[in-house]
């Protein structure tokens, strides 16, 4: 409080030497006129009383015209000073809204990109269940190593569950045939098939925008086994669609599927 008082009593200095000034002027010019009487200054001529009234009033009149100008340039020193902090400010202002904006699309696109983490990671998921069914199904993953595969699929093994079928087809060219033909004549087989397709071409989809992502994808054992697995969808669609087989081609099929389960079975991880 002291501070701001002592501000404002330097600011206002020479307003208060003015009027002290003007002051002590009036105050000696009262008592001139007293020592030497109204009466005289009252009569002399005209010409001399206006030349003493000049005199009197010309200290004062100029004092205050400097004072005017001096407090129009302190005005203006003023009104500079205080452009020059709301520019400062303006500016200030719109680098911490340019910064805040910066933020809130940082945050954006964050979250974004934790939702579609979220979204992959559910769509790698659904395409695991699918697979794990499939190979179970099929016979080629059975007994604990299905729990083995889960288990490294959650230590972020994504191809856990295609790795085996690659294994196989190592072996079989046309396993994707193969598989076709079995997953014909059982629904339950065709609908785990379709399940898997349908959830890889989702996954690649989904990665459409991403070209490195994509490209891995394609090329690498997921896409492998999709390949296979797309391969097989149309086989089983074709063996479905021509399900009034004839008994001589039931029996070759089921040569073939028992031929097939006996290979899988073989081959299975976890046997000798």
């Amino acid at each position: 409080m002291n501070d701001s008082l002592f501000d404002r009593l330097r600011d206002r200095a020479g307003f208060i030497l003015a009027v002290a000034a003007t002051t002590a002027w009036f105050v000696i010019v009262g008592a001139y006129v007293y020592r030497i009487g109204w009466a005289v200054i009252m009569g002399l001529p005209v010409d001399d009383l206006a030349a003493f009234l000049t005199a009197v009033a010309a200290p004062p009149v100029a004092l205050w015209l400097v004072m005017t100008v001096v407090e129009q340039r302190r005005e203006m020193f003023e009104l500079r000073r205080r452009m020059g902090e709301l520019a400062a400010f303006t500016r200030q202002s719109v680098q911490q809204a340019e910064t805040n904006v910066r933020t809130t699309s940082e945050l954006q696109a964050q979250m974004k990109r934790m939702a579609a983490d979220g979204t992959y990671r559910l769509m790698l998921q659904d395409l695991a269940a699918s697979t794990a069914e499939l190979a179970e199904l099929l016979g080629v993953i059975k007994g604990d190593a299905v729990d083995l595969s889960w288990a490294r699929f959650g230590s972020g093994d994504i191809t856990a569950f295609a790795q085996p079928f690659l294994r196989f087809a190592a072996e079989h060219e046309d396993l994707g045939v193969k598989l076709g033909d079995a997953a014909a004549r059982d629904p339950r087989t065709r609908s785990a098939l379709a399940s898997v397709v349908r959830g890889y071409d989702r996954l690649a989809a989904a990665y459409a925008d991403e070209k490195s992502a994509r490209d891995l994808l394609e090329d690498g054992p997921l896409g492998q086994a999709h390949r296979i697995f797309k391969q097989a969808d149309a086989a089983a669609n074709r063996g479905a669609a021509n399900g009034a087989a004839n008994d001589a081609t039931n029996d070759a099929a089921n040569a073939k599927l028992a031929e097939l389960s006996r290979r899988l079975d073989t081959h299975a991880p976890g046997k000798a």
